[in-house]
């Protein structure tokens, strides 16, 4: 679920039967096994095969105005993946018209088509082309032949194609609410002076209600069976101080985007910050002060910060709306309306757009496995349990929705799919995802979940998904069509506990390095690389209502908790964190060492005077991030080796590969013991350079730096040469070889450019780096002397950053390309840039 995502090198040809079952990923690990930094759409071409993965039309989403009225008709769109369709078509009932559908543009690895519906017309579906082959999307789904289905249905008697809450139709305004048992139901508000009420009609097991135009922002409730009051549960936004919790009609266009298309880093490179908004700014804060709680627009005023300490994702705690002003956010009442004391859902949309314009993207916590205790006004909602069992399921932190139900089961997926579109958002991490599927709800709440990994990698497949899943379980990171729950990543539990029992243990203890080894080469698959989510603390470890505290409290009990071993074990902390394999995250506040405690109140604000007190380990943390993002080696799923396990001296040495094979060295001294003189294997001969020792001088540490550093002819830890370093305690040394391509880090690249051709010249195949500078549409491709193109190896929209791909020496049609002369051409918004690649065969 991300754009450019290690993703999609499928066979052009997938077995209908394939196509229908299995997501892109699941195609690209079970047909290829391949990997690749690139587009989705790298799948698609005009192959004369009409890929089912990416078709989506979500009705509620995809028409304007999103209930039609008055026999008005509306216009439709549809996506599918990038440049695999040759043309698309509207075919209509009752008339039998066929209507050409156009691209309208793209968004992310899609192409959005438009056709225009008459409002003559009742029922619909699309009819796809790939040259000869015809293929159709209907409400269904896909099929190989015309849909039998009815297609997608618009009903201007009943309405009953209106979304769920409130649309637009024309000059009308519609309500629609599910309250299957009450026997009448009516809209009260703004509107009409909350008087007698709009009466709304049966529809199946909703209510439907139509006014004229209603102003926006106007507040409402339902009134059922004349007697009980309550909420709209898919309102955009809540007024927590009146009524209380009327719902504001907050409509989704009104806002105007200066990112339209961020292209989300692939989970493969992402470094993630967490972030609580209320804490997040105020406290000594160089931009002066902030509300308290801390607004969306006080952290948008900040993402200069983040820009610069180097991250490229934020994961916000919570921010649906929850009783009180003062949450972490996991209590929540509602899937939909952001928290009303942040701010409202336009300055939501701020904060993510300042963010995207940094490059940063924004992934939201979400809580689905309960709602609060308090303040629950689905609970007996119309007068009637409808949303909740009876008795009802409860977890340790409140009852947990009737999953059960279609009706609850839309409500969630739904919520998913408007925080993708109408916030732009780049991802969720769910919360508790272990008490998502429990008794006697087991198979809905597992149900639920592939639904909501399945609809995001399907129509969202360039954004992430999370799952704090304690204790691990693969079954989680398994693909959804091979029965597993589907998630992108999950929580590492082994990774954290291994590092934290090694910091602790540290100072007087016997540190455990099998445990650091276990937990750096992961569980195989679904548990390792990319699947892991690698963290020493967050929101939970730092929260003393989780009985937790920061960890600098742990190793140092005496304020300021600041000496220089707590400081060289957080900079051992952050470096093991960021340069294993796994996707990383850090609390807010560990880049400048903070004490403070998560929590929610104005004292648990993090202290940005910090910034400046410790400089030299914000300069540390820095630097680590810029190789994390920088070195292709250090990506999420890169191969690891661990040659080096000293558990009597505390000390671990591993090697993480880059795409062009080549491998830098990491060691981590987790003991208090200096070494002037230590070897360790190295995986190749020849000159290695520094590129990072956390305990050097500019970093606030003793030091010392290792100069230029020569292989010797002595044969250790199974290599057939090794190094002499110098190893300072409690510090991450990391060390390349002299001759690597991009030794120095690019990530935050200035330049877009081809930065590497390994090797030169080339016989079975030759791997490509290249960095961007900025976001945008790239090609690479391959030319002959004659200025011809042979092969494609990738297109599409892709990340800043550096990238890597490989080209195996095969023209487009799989044949093998003659020995000669041939050009890799790098294109994008920046320019052109052109390299030289000789061709042996």
């Amino acid at each position: 679920m991300e754009a450019s995502q290690p993703l999609m090198l499928l066979p052009s040809k997938v077995p209908a039967s394939m196509r229908n079952a299995l997501s892109c990923r699941v195609l690209l690990a079970c047909v290829t096994g391949l990997f690749l930094t690139t587009n989705p759409a790298g799948a698609a071409s005009h192959d004369s095969v009409v890929e089912w993965v990416g078709l989506s039309h979500v009705t509620w989403q995809d028409r304007v105005p999103a209930c039609p009225v008055d026999q008005s008709g509306c216009v439709l769109t549809f996506q599918s993946l990038h440049d695999d369709l040759t043309s698309a078509d509207l075919v209509t009932s009752p008339a039998g018209a066929v209507i050409p559908a156009t691209v309208l543009g793209t968004r992310g690895p899609y192409d959005v088509w438009q056709a225009t519906l008459p409002g003559t017309e009742t029922s619909y579906y699309f009819r796809l082309t790939d040259g000869p082959t015809v293929d159709y999307l209907s409400v269904s789904g896909a099929s190989e032949n015309a849909p039998v289905d009815g297609g997608f249905v618009l009903n201007y008697t009943t309405l009953e194609h209106a979304p769920v809450g409130v649309s637009r139709g024309g000059t009308s305004t519609i309500f629609k609410v599910w309250s299957p048992t009450t026997t009448s139901a009516r809209v009260r508000g703004d509107f009409n002076g909350w008087g007698a009420g709009l009466v709304m009609t049966r529809a199946g097991e909703y209510w439907v209600g139509r006014t004229g135009a209603v102003t926006d922002r106007s507040a409402y409730k339902y009134f059922f069976n004349n007697a009980t009051w309550n909420t709209d549960p898919r309102a955009r936004s809540l007024d927590a101080a009146n009524g209380p919790y009327n719902a504001i009609i907050e409509w989704p266009t009104r806002y105007t985007w200066h990112v339209a298309d961020f292209a989300t880093p692939p989970l493969e490179q992402m470094v993630i910050y967490q972030l609580q908004i209320g804490t997040f700014a105020g406290r000594n804060d160089p931009l002066g002060a902030a509300s308290a709680p801390g607004t969306y627009l006080d952290v948008a005023r900040r993402v200069g910060h983040l820009a610069e300490l180097g991250v490229n994702a934020v994961m916000i705690n919570p921010v649906t709306e929850f009783p009180g002003d003062l949450s972490a956010g996991y209590n929540p009442i509602t899937q939909w309306a952001p928290e009303w004391k942040y701010g409202t859902p336009d300055q939501f949309k701020v904060l993510v757009d300042s963010l995207h314009t940094r490059g940063i993207a924004v992934i939201l916590d979400i809580v689905w496995n309960h709602f609060s205790t308090s303040d629950n006004f689905l609970w007996n909602y119309d007068g009637t349990q409808q949303w909740f069992d009876t008795p009802a399921v409860d977890t340790p932190w409140g009852s947990q929705a009737d999953f059960d139900k279609p009706a609850v089961r839309d409500y969630y997926a739904d919520a998913a799919l408007m925080w993708l579109k109408d916030y732009k958002l780049d991802g969720f991490r769910m919360d508790a995802t272990s008490t998502m599927s429990i008794a006697p709800q087991a198979s809905a709440g597992w149900s639920l979940m592939q639904r909501f990994n399945n609809e995001i990698d399907n129509r969202y497949a360039d954004k992430v998904s999370i799952a704090e899943q304690l204790p691990t379980d693969a079954n989680f990171t398994k693909p959804a069509s091979l029965g597993g729950a589907g998630f992108d990543a999950q929580y590492n539990i082994q990774f954290r506990d291994a590092l934290r029992n090694a910091l602790f243990a540290g100072p007087a203890g016997d540190p455990s390095m099998s445990a650091i080894r276990a937990a750096l080469l992961g569980n195989g698959a679904y548990l390792s690389g990319r699947n892991v989510f690698n963290y020493f603390q967050l929101h939970d470890e730092a929260w003393p209502t989780s009985g937790g505290q920061r960890i600098v409290k742990s190793l140092d009990p005496t304020a300021p908790h600041d000496t220089a071993t707590v400081q060289s074990r957080m900079k051992l902390a952050l470096g093991l964190t960021l340069l294993s394999p796994g996707v990383p995250a850090m609390l807010m506040g560990d880049e400048w060492l903070e004490d403070t405690d998560f929590g929610t109140g104005t004292a648990n604000r993090i202290d940005w005077s910090k910034l400046t007190t410790y400089a030299p380990y914000y300069a540390c943390v820095q630097r680590l991030i810029l190789l994390r993002r920088g070195l292709d080696a250090f990506k999420a799923s890169r191969p690891i080796s661990v040659l080096h396990t000293n558990e009597g001296g505390n000390v671990v040495g591993f090697t993480r590969t880059n795409a062009l094979g080549q491998s830098f060295l990491v060691m981590a001294n987790f003991g208090n013991t200096s070494y002037p003189i230590y070897r360790i294997g190295a995986p190749s001969a020849g000159g290695w350079s520094q590129l990072i020792n956390t305990e050097a001088a500019v970093y606030g540490g003793p030091g010392p730096d290792n100069g230029a550093l020569t292989t010797e002819a002595v044969a250790y830890d199974g290599q057939a040469q090794s190094l002499v370093v110098s190893l300072p305690p409690r510090c991450i040394l990391v060390l390349a070889p002299t001759v690597a391509v991009g030794v120095e880090p690019r990530a935050l690249a200035s330049a877009t450019r081809i930065t590497g051709l390994a090797p030169v010249p080339a016989r079975a195949g030759v791997a490509i780096e290249f960095s961007l500078a900025e976001p945008g549409p790239v090609s690479v491709d391959v030319l002959d002397v004659s200025g011809r193109r042979v092969a494609w190896p990738a297109h599409g929209t892709m990340g800043a950053g550096v990238h890597t791909l490989r080209w195996e020496g095969r023209d487009d049609s799989g044949r093998d390309a003659p020995a000669g002369i041939y050009f890799v051409r790098l294109v994008s918004g920046r320019g052109t840039d052109v390299r030289r690649l000789p061709l042996l065969r």
